[in-house]
């Protein structure tokens, strides 16, 4: 599945995207051998590495079109490429000074 927004921005730009991986949570390699292999199938496009997560099963990545198609094929080790998007800390109803 991918999220609509990752679609529109890759299209003559990049994204910045958070990829979670089909993993097995019985095997302790699992994770990081799917991660390596993402990354392997990525070479050659515009992906940046921006976070290699070690308990969860995501990785932090900055995509172009082309590595989004790539991502798409990839239907036996990714389950979801959504936006990262950055989200403000709320400023909740502090008291005044």
């Amino acid at each position: 599945m991918i999220d609509p927004d990752v679609r529109a921005v890759t299209h003559g730009g990049t994204a910045r995207v958070l990829v979670e991986l089909r993993v097995s949570l019985t095997d302790p390699t699992a994770l990081r051998n799917a991660q390596d292999e993402v990354l392997r199938r990525l070479t050659g496009t515009g992906t940046r590495l921006a976070r290699r997560y070690a308990t969860t099963p995501l990785l932090a990545l900055e995509i172009d079109a082309a590595a989004l198609a790539r991502l798409e094929e990839m239907h036996e080790l990714v389950m979801r490429v959504g936006a990262d998007r950055i989200v403000p800390p709320s400023e909740g109803s502090a008291p005044r000074r």
